[in-house]
Order: C-alpha cells, then sequence, then structure tokens
C-alpha cells in the first residue's frame, strides 16, 4: 500500500544542516523585524531525541540553528 522512503546518509546530512539554517534564518528574520526572540524548550528537545533514538534531529538542528544566531545578534 505505502511504499518506504530510502533515506541515505548523504540526504539526511543535508536536511540537517537545512534545518540548522532554517532555524539561524528565523532569528535573524525574527531579529531584523524586531520581533522577541521565540523561546524554545530545548532541553526537552534533546532529551526526548535520545530516548527515540536521534528521529527528532531535524527538530534539534533548528533550534540549535536558531539558539546559535540568537545568541550572535544577541551580543551586537
Amino acid at each position: 500500500m505505502f511504499k518506504k522512503k530510502n533515506c541515505p546518509t548523504s540526504n539526511s546530512q543535508k536536511n540537517a544542516t537545512n534545518a540548522y539554517q532554517k532555524g539561524y534564518d528565523q532569528a535573524v528574520k525574527d531579529y531584523k523585524a524586531l520581533e522577541p526572540f521565540r523561546k524554545y524548550p530545548q532541553r526537552i528537545i534533546n532529551v526526548t531525541n535520545k530516548f527515540i533514538k536521534g528521529k527528532m534531529h531535524a527538530l534539534r538542528d533548528y533550534v540549535d540553528g536558531y539558539e546559535d544566531a540568537k545568541q550572535q545578534l544577541s551580543q551586537n
């Protein structure tokens, strides 16, 4: 009925990079629009990701990118 998608490791690596960049870009966009930075439950995401064997890696990467940009922009 449903076909299972094959996810090669190179594609997974590319998706992780895209998620990080999307988070980073969102923080920059919020900063430029004078919006307050969003607060993500980073600890909960990391703990949950460990329990489900890394299946939330894209969300974790997005939040990491957002937090990195937030720290860089806050220093300026």
